[in-house]
């Protein structure tokens, strides 16, 4: 008798890597970055606080927030 199931769902059943794309997107351009698709691979498998940090640096906005604010952008992603 099976007692559970695994689903992998991102990825094999359905595909947001889009939608986290549009979500980074929009929120790299209120902070005045600019992000492209060749970008956004750097953040695929990272969490989401790593992913922003990324961003930050690679805008140049690294020491522009502080942690309550780098909290709140990433809330905001999604």
């Amino acid at each position: 008798m099976k007692k559970g199931f695994i689903f992998d769902l991102d990825g094999v059943i359905t595909d947001t890597a889009n939608l986290h794309y549009i979500a980074w997107k929009d929120l790299a351009t209120m902070m005045d970055i600019e992000i492209d698709l060749a970008f956004n691979e750097r953040l695929k498998g990272i969490s989401r606080m790593d992913s922003l940090e990324r961003i930050l640096v690679y805008g140049g906005k690294e020491n522009d927030f502080s942690l309550a604010q780098k909290e709140t952008l990433a809330e905001e992603k999604n």
